[in-house]
């Protein structure tokens, strides 16, 4: 990301380009020493899944493709499940009462530790993620390149052209959307799915090219948002509203200051084993 933002893309020290570089060149260190022993021994994580795969020829993945894969792991849905918790965080602060419900919901699981199966249950969570993704999603702007010429609208689009699909523009159109700015969870209920088109709501993308990260987000997040719910409250001030830069991926300008109060040990849940 640090890298990809860069305008001067040579390693000239001290720029973007050169510290991204720097950075990657750290990961592949990190992870390259430890390829040989998760071929050893290996244990539940992916990490060592991926230095046990074999296609169908009975061949394993190179040392440098183990390497690249976690990578591109790591990066890949690291900036886009940050800001969606950070979306949820700003919207959950301003609507207390969903947040509540949330914490309820956690609760009622009598745990803190998880298991894949418990994340199923977490269905509000579930609901104002996608709420959070259609007001502010994280990639507001997929480019792609049309492979043959397209009727579009009464205009024809030739092959080879570069069009931009914005889905934050077409997350907030009132023709798809009503009331289209306010946060409404409920528009994900189970009653009110599916959707009447499902290109009105593409956080992920559509089609072909849809992200295959779409579950694992919503596993890390339900993970963490879990974890946060037992022990916090936050809030922000009731005039405040959350300035974005939309300069690479939308973010808080801000850094989004919230007001977070730890609860007190006896509300949370015991730990179990």
């Amino acid at each position: 990301m640090l890298a990809g933002t860069a305008l001067v893309r040579f390693p000239v020290p001290g720029g973007r380009w050169h510290r991204g570089l720097q950075a990657r060149r750290r990961l592949e260190q990190f992870f390259g020493r430890r390829v040989a022993s998760r071929r050893r021994q290996p244990g539940p994580d992916l990490f060592s899944q991926l230095c046990q795969a074999e296609d169908d020829r009975g061949q394993r993945f190179s040392d440098a493709d183990v390497v690249n894969h976690m990578i591109f792991l790591m990066m890949a849905a690291h900036d886009t499940s940050t800001l969606t918790l950070c979306a949820m965080m700003y919207y959950l602060a301003r609507h207390p009462h969903w947040q509540q419900r949330l914490r309820e919901e956690s609760r009622a699981l009598g745990k803190t530790r998880l298991i894949f199966t418990d994340l199923e249950q977490l269905t509000g969570i579930g609901q104002v993620m996608r709420e959070a993704l259609r007001l502010m999603p994280p990639v507001h702007g997929i480019p792609r390149r049309t492979v043959k010429p397209v009727q579009f609208n009464g205009a024809t689009i030739p092959a080879g052209t570069f069009v931009m699909i914005s889905p934050y523009v077409t997350q907030h159109m009132a023709r798809h959307w009503p009331a289209p700015e306010r946060f409404d969870p409920e528009r994900f209920a189970p009653d009110r799915l599916p959707l009447p088109d499902p290109y009105q709501y593409i956080p992920f993308g559509g089609g072909a090219h849809k992200c295959i990260g779409l579950h694992f987000a919503e596993l890390q997040i339900k993970t963490i948002l879990h974890q946060i719910l037992l022990r916090f409250e936050w809030s922000v001030p009731s005039h405040y509203r959350m300035p974005v830069n939309f300069t690479t991926l939308p973010k808080p300008a801000d850094d989004l200051p919230v007001y977070l109060t730890a609860l007190s040990p006896s509300r949370h849940p015991s730990t179990n084993p």
